[in-house]
Parts: C-alpha cells; sequence; structure tokens
C-alpha cells in the first residue's frame, strides 16, 4: 500500500506545472486525486452487483465528470482553508467537515445533471429525477466521501506543519550555532592582533625593518587564512599547519630565541580534515601560560596521530604546570575551543586538558573525515 502510494505521488510530480506547487499542495493534489479514484472505482463496482457485465460507456463519463467536480471542490476546500490559517488540527478538522456538507450538496445537484447529460437514465425512470429518495442516496455516498477526505486532509495538514515547526527550529538552531562559532572566533582575532601590532611598533621603533617586513607578510597570510573560513568549515590539517606556522613566526618575534616549537605530525594525518582554527586557541594557551610565565626557553610540540577512527591532535609545552592557575585550567582559550567542538561535534569529540610533570598537555579528539562539509551538531 505504502509502496503504490509512493509510485502514485512520484508520478505526480511529473504532472506539468505541479512542480510549482509547494509541498502541502502536491500532498493535497495527490491525496484527493486517491480519493475520488477510489471514489470512482467503487462506484463503478457497485453498479455491477446486480449482475450486469457490461457498463454504459455514458455512465463511466458522467461517473468520470462527477468524480472531477469533487476533485475540483475538495481543491476548493483546500484553497479556502488555506486564507483562513488554521493550523490546530481539531478546528482544521471541524472546519473541512462544515464545508464538505455545501459541497455535497452542490456536488449531488450538479451530478443530477451530468448524468441526465450523458445518460438515458432518467428518459428511462423519469420518475427518479430529482426525487428525494435519488438525491439522498446519492447525497449520503457523496458525503461518505468527503468525509473520508476531510479526515485525511486535515491529518496531511496536521503533518506539515508539524514538519515545517520541526525545520523552523532545527533552520533557528542551525543559525544560533553558527552565530555562537561566529562569536567564538571572533575573540581570537582581537587578542592575537593587538599582541602583533604592539610587537610590531616596537620593531619599527628599533629600526628592525626586515624582521617588521616579514612578520607583515606573515600576518597578512594568516589574516587571509582566517577571514577566508567559515565558522563551521573544515580544512584539512595541512593548512591547519600552514596557517599555524605563519602564527608561530609572528609569535617568535615577540618571544626572540626563547621559543622552540617541534612537529610531531604524520603525513598520513595531514589530509584529514579538521575544523578551521581549532588548534589555534591551544597554542595560544601555551605561548600564553607556557612560555609567557617562564624566563627560559620553552619548546612547544605540537602533534598528530589516527587512532581507532579518531584524530588525534596535541599541543604540549614544558614550561611549567600553571596554566590557567585559578580557574581550573579552563581559560577563555580552552574554554573557546570546548564551546567549538561542542557545537560542532556534540558528544563525537572532546578536549582534555591538564599538566605533565613539568608542563601542560592538551588533547583533541575528533572523528577522523574526509569529507569538506560539516553541519553543526544537533
Amino acid at each position: 500500500m505504502t509502496t503504490s502510494r509512493n509510485h502514485m505521488q512520484a508520478d505526480i510530480r511529473h504532472i506539468p506545472g505541479l512542480r510549482r506547487l509547494d509541498p502541502l499542495d502536491r500532498t493535497v493534489v495527490a491525496l484527493t486525486l486517491a480519493v475520488w479514484a477510489m471514489h470512482y472505482v467503487m462506484r463503478t463496482m457497485l453498479s455491477l452487483m446486480p449482475g450486469d457485465t457490461w457498463i454504459e460507456p455514458g455512465s463511466l463519463m458522467a461517473r468520470t465528470v462527477a468524480s472531477s467536480i469533487g476533485f475540483a471542490l475538495c481543491l476548493g476546500i483546500h484553497a479556502l482553508l488555506k486564507k483562513v490559517g488554521s493550523d490546530h488540527p481539531w478546528r482544521l478538522l471541524g472546519y473541512t467537515v462544515a464545508l464538505s456538507f455545501p459541497a455535497s450538496v452542490l456536488l449531488t445537484w450538479m451530478g443530477e445533471y451530468v448524468f441526465r447529460y450523458f445518460t438515458n437514465y432518467y428518459v428511462m425512470y423519469p420518475g427518479r429525477w430529482m426525487s428525494f429518495w435519488e438525491l439522498s442516496e446519492t447525497y449520503k455516498a457523496y458525503q461518505w466521501n468527503f468525509f473520508a477526505w476531510a479526515a485525511l486532509y486535515a491529518a496531511a495538514r496536521n503533518n506539515a506543519e508539524v514538519r515545517r515547526r520541526d525545520q523552523q527550529l532545527a533552520d533557528a538552531n542551525s543559525a544560533a550555532q553558527q552565530a555562537q562559532l561566529l562569536a567564538l572566533r571572533l575573540q581570537i582575532n582581537p587578542h592575537f592582533l593587538f599582541n602583533t601590532l604592539n610587537t610590531l611598533a616596537g620593531l619599527i621603533v628599533l629600526g628592525r625593518t626586515t624582521e617588521s617586513e616579514k612578520m607583515v607578510l606573515s600576518l597578512s597570510r594568516f589574516l587571509r587564512y582566517t577571514l577566508a573560513r567559515t565558522p563551521s568549515q573544515l580544512t584539512t590539517l595541512a593548512d591547519e599547519i600552514g596557517m599555524l606556522r605563519q602564527y608561530l613566526e609572528i609569535e617568535a618575534a615577540r618571544f626572540s630565541d626563547r621559543l622552540k616549537v617541534t612537529w610531531d605530525v604524520p603525513t598520513e594525518c595531514m589530509q584529514a580534515m579538521v575544523p578551521s582554527l581549532v588548534l589555534l586557541p591551544l597554542v595560544e594557551n601555551a605561548l600564553k601560560y607556557g612560555l609567557g610565565g617562564s624566563e627560559r626557553p620553552v619548546e612547544i610540540v605540537i602533534g598528530a596521530r589516527h587512532e581507532n577512527g579518531q584524530l588525534l591532535l596535541s599541543v604540549e609545552d614544558d614550561g611549567g604546570s600553571a596554566h590557567g592557575q585559578g580557574n581550573g585550567g579552563l581559560g577563555i582559550g580552552l574554554s573557546n575551543a570546548r564551546q567549538r567542538l561542542d557545537a560542532l561535534y556534540g558528544d563525537d569529540a572532546h578536549l582534555d586538558s591538564g599538566p605533565l610533570d613539568n608542563g601542560w598537555r592538551s588533547v583533541i579528539r575528533v572523528p577522523w573525515q574526509e569529507d569538506q562539509v560539516l553541519e553543526p551538531a544537533a
């Protein structure tokens, strides 16, 4: 039964002009066509019950025209109810049933003239023309058909309304998550820009032109990368590493020779997909607490590996274990990264951060994937 309905709806979509209708209108057309087609078939089968084995062509034509009028009346009710705009299921059912009574009366009256035009039935039985018994029997048949259509129509409208509200809610959630991701990403750039511009100003004052030009170029490449990415966009780890190299070249000018960076990223991981700027808050955290809180040289190790269907990204430093002291290690950088991962992956991604014997280590776990499209987690 479900397969037949699906095939019928698929065929209806190919009717010229029907594609321009909205999904609800297409559903109503398919539903109405099915109801009146069933009515046509049942009335035709009932005409054979007395034992006739032949059906008069005029009767078939009259029944076709009458069913077409019923089809048109149902669509008229639908058009009227769309203007009313009632989406409460029981109220909608009440309106539909109420409108079905005059529609049945009108179809009964028109049907009499249709059968008189296409058949000789009322020539053979002139006493039945517009007789109360004849009209009442015809009216009951049409009214029950309208009742069936009204119930199915109200159910279809209610289902469409539920789906519309679900889609609106999903769109609203998606928009909110996109806005959240954008806000989180914008937290990164101002802090970094202020530090960079201050360092650049210092280099200019000292007359270190070559280093100033190099920093400006690195800053330009870094900003081009960050501004070209949408908050939920994925990028290859290779691109992310390239962005971090530009970033760390800029920071190296601030910390002179006290910063050492080690890259432990296997070639097989370079094509894995990661959220853009996902490692930047972790590296910023290492610079702020590891290098910024120490007078000695500090090494930052940036690593990656493929493990059990996940990509593990790590940022480790040996600058002491006082990261985020006083706030449980949940500084702005780490909190930012956690919120981004939660918005993008939900429970499928994790960020673990904690002290080592003489340093700090943060590890991000995300699903291993190569597709470039990622929708925010519902």
